[in-house]
């Protein structure tokens, strides 16, 4: 049998959106009053808010930033970011890009969806053990690559940012940027009902237990516990610490109460327990999470 060339085209593949280096790439916690000196460079910079809320200013205009919310300085705009009474988490990356298609999602505020954070905590997680400084560090200049970086550290962090912002831009196109609620579409109306009757309760700072839970929702506990597993990854009890803490969180950034009160305020049994959590959650104690805080007022 005689055997024939198959002739295959390649197909070119095109960077639509390249992203050629990059010059910082942060975690910062701010505190209440916290503000940042103004500044402008020569290439971009993505901030998102990732709790709490901060106000940025852009060539004089004011934008105010909620969790989940992102914004993109384009090239040599002058920027700043500031909290009034509250606190916030925000990550934030600044690269380099000759592709002029992001103009079009500069100077707006951008709401993520799960993916874009998915791709924004992957660059995050990346620059954590690719570079060896602090990620909070607010006069970094130059990142200092670990000489235990693992392989393709840069390539995970580029592809990363390059595919967030493609998604970004894909919905700019369909104008699909609406704003919505963490738990919005992510979860069954049982399960939603849940989170709110917790989130309730926390606000009024009450004990929760998933009897409460079963009498209010009329499902059988155990019925309860497997549907939010389920939809979740993590039992009731987990998810309602996970919320106490981010409220700690809140509290002692505010700065106007002790770790004890705050532990007390949210229903804990002992603040060694609080602590414990917190920790769990946080990598730092209580006290490292308030020295942590930046509320330096910055000229």
């Amino acid at each position: 049998m005689k055997t024939k060339e198959v002739i295959f085209t390649k197909q070119p593949l095109k960077n639509e959106v390249d992203i050629t280096g990059v010059y910082t790439i942060h975690y910062f916690r701010y505190g209440k009053n916290f503000k940042f000196k103004h500044e402008w460079h020569n290439f971009y910079e993505l901030i998102y808010i990732d709790n709490g809320s901060a106000v940025i200013l852009a060539d004089g205009e004011r934008f105010v930033l909620k969790q989940g919310e992102s914004f993109i300085h384009k090239p040599n705009v002058k920027h700043t970011v500031y909290t009034d009474d509250e606190f916030a988490n925000s990550a934030i990356i600044s690269f380099e890009s000759k592709s002029k298609v992001l103009l079009d999602i500069c100077g707006k505020i951008l709401s993520f969806n799960n993916e874009e954070k998915a791709y924004l905590n992957k660059v995050i997680n990346e620059a954590k053990i690719s570079y060896s400084d602090p990620l909070n560090d607010l006069n970094l200049t130059k990142m200092n690559k670990r000489p235990s970086a693992p392989f393709g550290g840069d390539q995970i962090i580029k592809n990363s940012t390059q595919l967030l912002l493609v998604s970004l831009l894909r919905r700019q196109q369909k104008e699909e940027f609406v704003h919505s609620p963490v738990v919005d579409g992510l979860h069954s109306p049982l399960v939603t009902e849940i989170i709110k009757f917790l989130k309730s309760n926390l606000d009024n700072c009450s004990h929760v237990s998933l009897e409460d839970i079963s009498i209010d929702s009329g499902y059988s506990k155990s019925y309860l516990k497997s549907k939010f597993k389920k939809e979740t990854g993590t039992s009731i009890v987990q998810f309602f610490i996970d919320m106490k803490i981010e409220k700690a969180k809140k509290l002692l950034s505010h700065g106007d109460k002790t770790i004890n009160e705050v532990s007390d305020e949210l229903g804990f049994n002992s603040v060694q327990y609080f602590c414990r959590q917190f920790k769990m959650r946080t990598d730092m104690t209580p006290t490292a999470y308030i020295n942590s805080i930046k509320t330096d007022h910055l000229i």
